[in-house]
């Protein structure tokens, strides 16, 4: 039980790294579009092109624009789902990290508790005194 909250931030963790490497795929294939484009539009200026097929090449050219808009949108819905993610995650972690403390707390105050009546029950002895569970059984 003490383990659960951390399979769940561990689990959160999953999740932000698979989302984080969605977003950075997402980023790198609309880099590679705005760089196509780039090239392209590029050659179009140059005059590398023949007349015929500069028509073609144009709409080449702003099929490449759209697919980067296209792109940049999926990028803004990665960044948006990293978001959620990031918050997801610190919020596990934090609650994870406030069990942790609650259950080292609750050790410790057992611990004291054990030491305690061991030291009452060493008291007890070296005094003569019968122990306090004794007691109760007379």
């Amino acid at each position: 039980l003490a383990h659960a909250p951390q399979r769940v931030e561990r689990r959160a963790g999953e999740r932000l790294a698979a989302g984080e490497a969605q977003r950075a795929a997402h980023a790198q294939s609309l880099a590679d579009l705005h760089r196509y484009a780039g090239e392209y539009r590029l050659r179009g200026q140059v005059g590398a092109i023949a007349a015929g097929s500069l028509r073609e090449h144009q709409q080449f050219v702003a099929r490449l624009e759209q697919l980067a808009i296209s792109q940049e949108q999926a990028l803004l819905a990665a960044e948006r789902t990293c978001a959620q993610l990031r918050a997801e995650w610190v919020s596990q972690r934090q609650r994870s990290e406030g069990l942790q403390r609650l259950i080292e707390r609750q050790r410790a105050q057992g611990r004291r508790r054990q030491e305690r009546q061991e030291q009452r029950a060493l008291d007890d002895w070296v005094n003569g005194r019968p122990p306090v569970a004794a007691l109760g059984e007379v």
